[in-house]
């Protein structure tokens, strides 16, 4: 019997949620640390020019600063390493006001961590994730699905390929909608707003929504504050806005530099 458990436990499917850090952007940088120590070593060996040598030194230097530190990021965002990405699921999850009663989507699900995370959440629960499931990111439609079966809850957990502009559901489908990290990535729209405005559109009147992005960063999302406040007036007035939320998370701070994760800002409230 002990023997049979064994088996059991050890054949046990294992959700693969992947990383933010693409591996491929790994493999591009490694590549380029190759080359470089490689033309660092032809110098000294053929050459022994000492002021080329120093120029080849300091971009090497760089390079090698730069895959240490994306190996360090790599590792920390990792489900199964330090678990922040989990940590900012779950920030986005306590601002969702939601009794878990009726249907939830998840907009750009990615491996569907955020969305399985929600249907553990709210028991009752039906969740929905769509995604376009570019190729870098080696996701898709099985994967979320294999995820949602290794965690015990693919029967209330739903996913297709979709697009966020737009989203292939009527007006007021949803109970609740949530959004991790989407809009920014989104090639096909440059105006976000309108795709923010997209994902409220399928949520009903009285229903819940969380969603996270790089709303502080002007260079994407202008006067994101101003934002707000239009769609205050459109009719949401239970909305909140978390600018730099970042600095509220339980993260390192080392993760916290512009450009990696800075001008984080959540929005959430009631429609």
């Amino acid at each position: 019997m002990r023997k049979l458990k064994f088996n059991l436990m050890k054949n046990k499917a294992k959700a693969r949620y992947g990383n933010w850090i693409s591996t491929n952007l790994m493999i591009l940088v490694c590549n380029c640390l190759l080359l470089f120590l490689i033309v660092l070593l032809c110098l000294i060996v053929l050459t022994r020019g000492w002021l080329w040598i120093a120029l080849v030194s300091v971009p090497t230097a760089c390079i090698l600063f730069l895959t240490a530190y994306l190996y360090l990021l790599r590792r920390a965002f990792s489900f199964e390493g330090g678990g922040m990405m989990g940590v900012i699921h779950q920030f986005l999850v306590d601002h969702l006001n939601w009794d878990g009663k009726g249907k939830l989507l998840e907009v750009g699900c990615g491996s569907a961590a955020l969305t399985i995370r929600c249907a553990k959440k709210f028991k009752d629960a039906k969740c929905y994730g769509i995604d376009y499931w570019g190729a870098i990111w080696n996701y898709g439609q099985a994967l979320c699905e294999s995820n949602a079966k290794a965690e015990g809850v693919d029967e209330r957990c739903f996913f297709s390929k979709g697009d966020a502009n737009p989203l292939a559901f009527e007006s007021e489908t949803f109970d609740a909608v949530v959004s991790n990290f989407v809009y920014h990535e989104v090639r096909n729209n440059p105006d976000k707003y309108s795709l923010i405005r997209e994902t409220l559109r399928v949520l009903k009147k009285g229903g819940s929504f969380s969603l996270l992005d790089l709303f502080g960063q002007k260079s994407i999302y202008g006067d994101f504050p101003a934002f707000v406040e239009t769609l205050k007036r459109e009719g949401i007035t239970k909305i909140h806005y978390l600018a730099y939320s970042e600095k509220r998370m339980p993260l390192p701070r080392w993760m916290k530099i512009p450009g990696i994760l800075s001008g984080v800002g959540l929005i959430y409230g009631i429609k």
